[in-house]
């Protein structure tokens, strides 16, 4: 019997899920889980090797491999903060909500800034005075750091259209 009750919370959990994916805000955070698989078309923010013409930053991480962890925790963001709705539903001061929002598109843009900041500043700043070349295990520093500023950026303006996204569907229901 209880686990029935278990499934059937579950489905209406789901259902809810898939009614915030469908509201327009929802449909911007879903939107948001492709960007990094859509730069890999489009290359609007660069993601290549040293070895490449022209030369990127990447030393041993592939291009795909980034972008694939990027996407896996731009989709685990949205899952979390969809999961941390009932939190989200006390605030109920909605001044508090658009505040996290600001602060994660901000600290978004921010890690992009970063990204850029290592992409084109670690070959001169730090690999060739360094002398380190391609195959010196000491290139996975900038390959992480580029990951992480990477991912964060997606992930963090993903949240940001998340809350904008919960706003709006809370206030409806």
């Amino acid at each position: 019997m209880s686990n029935s009750k278990k499934g059937t919370a579950f489905l209406e959990e789901f259902r809810d899920f898939i009614a915030f994916l469908q509201s327009l805000w929802g449909i911007l955070a879903g939107i948001s889980v492709l960007f990094p698989l859509s730069n890999a078309l489009i290359k609007l923010i660069p993601l290549r090797h040293l070895h490449d013409d022209p030369a990127g930053a990447l030393g041993y991480l592939s291009s795909e491999l980034v972008t694939a962890i990027a996407t896996l925790i731009t989709l685990f963001v949205i899952l979390l903060t969809f999961n941390n709705r009932d939190k989200f539903k006390a605030l109920k001061e909605k001044r508090l909500i658009q505040r996290q929002t600001w602060l994660s598109f901000a600290f978004g843009i921010f890690a992009l800034i970063l990204y850029f900041v290592v992409y084109f500043g670690i070959y001169p700043l730090y690999y060739e005075p360094c002398e380190i070349w391609y195959g010196n295990p000491r290139l996975l520093i900038g390959d992480f750091a580029l990951l992480l500023s990477y991912s964060a950026f997606f992930a963090l303006v993903t949240r940001a259209f998340m809350f904008l996204g919960m706003i709006e569907y809370f206030e409806k229901s």
